[in-house]
């Protein structure tokens, strides 16, 4: 067992009673700011990850209405998607084209009443605090037409590709639109800000 952290405790208290009074003082006032530093992170991070800090986001949707029933607008199409046949259910190239071809069908008709839904109910906002709603969900739905056609173009290459390509060659390929990182990442990023998980990007392809 060793003695050492009783000395030093010993001599930080006999250090304390024989420092001047600033001296203690300035040693209060270090240790009070080292708390206060602690507890203010503490403070921060737990602010910055609460439902408060996120309504301040410019991408974030004031009328949660619309996000709402986007969400489960979107499970519905999940649903749909999930219960199709899977790639390694398909028997040929062919066949999987026609599975990515009605996933890609359920795709096309969400979008569709997104857009519907979103040119009848959001209004441009005048309060000057980031971009108006219908400018956020324009955005997002373009993304969406992208993805759709990434779909189809990928079922049209299965359907097209030589009998000697190899499987590797004909994966789904995006569109590259943004540096570092692709669209289908910034739109699960709108959708999960905007607490519309289900809005994300199927993941059948």
């Amino acid at each position: 067992m060793t003695t050492e952290r009783p000395d030093a405790a010993a001599a930080s208290g006999a250090e304390d009673a024989g420092a001047t009074p600033v001296r203690r003082r300035l040693r209060l006032v270090g240790r009070w700011l080292a708390g206060l530093f602690v507890v203010g992170s503490f403070v921060f991070w737990a602010w910055a990850f609460s439902p408060w800090a996120r309504t301040e986001n410019p991408a974030r949707l004031d009328d949660r209405q619309f996000a709402q029933w986007a969400d489960q607008r979107c499970a519905q199409a999940q649903a749909a998607i999930s219960a199709l046949p899977t790639a390694r259910q398909a028997g040929s190239r062919e066949e999987r084209a026609e599975q990515v071809d009605r996933g890609t069908d359920e795709v096309e008709s969400l979008v569709d009443d997104l857009r519907t839904r979103a040119q009848a109910s959001l209004s441009v906002s005048t309060d000057g605090e980031g971009p108006p709603d219908a400018a956020l969900v324009g955005d997002w739905l373009a993304d969406w037409d992208v993805y759709v056609s990434d779909r189809r173009s990928h079922s049209d290459r299965l359907r097209t590709a030589d009998e000697d390509t190899p499987d590797r060659e004909l994966r789904f390929l995006l569109v590259d639109m943004t540096e570092g990182s692709t669209y289908t990442e910034r739109m699960d990023g709108f959708s999960r800000l905007n607490n519309m998980d289900n809005c994300q990007v199927p993941g059948d392809v």
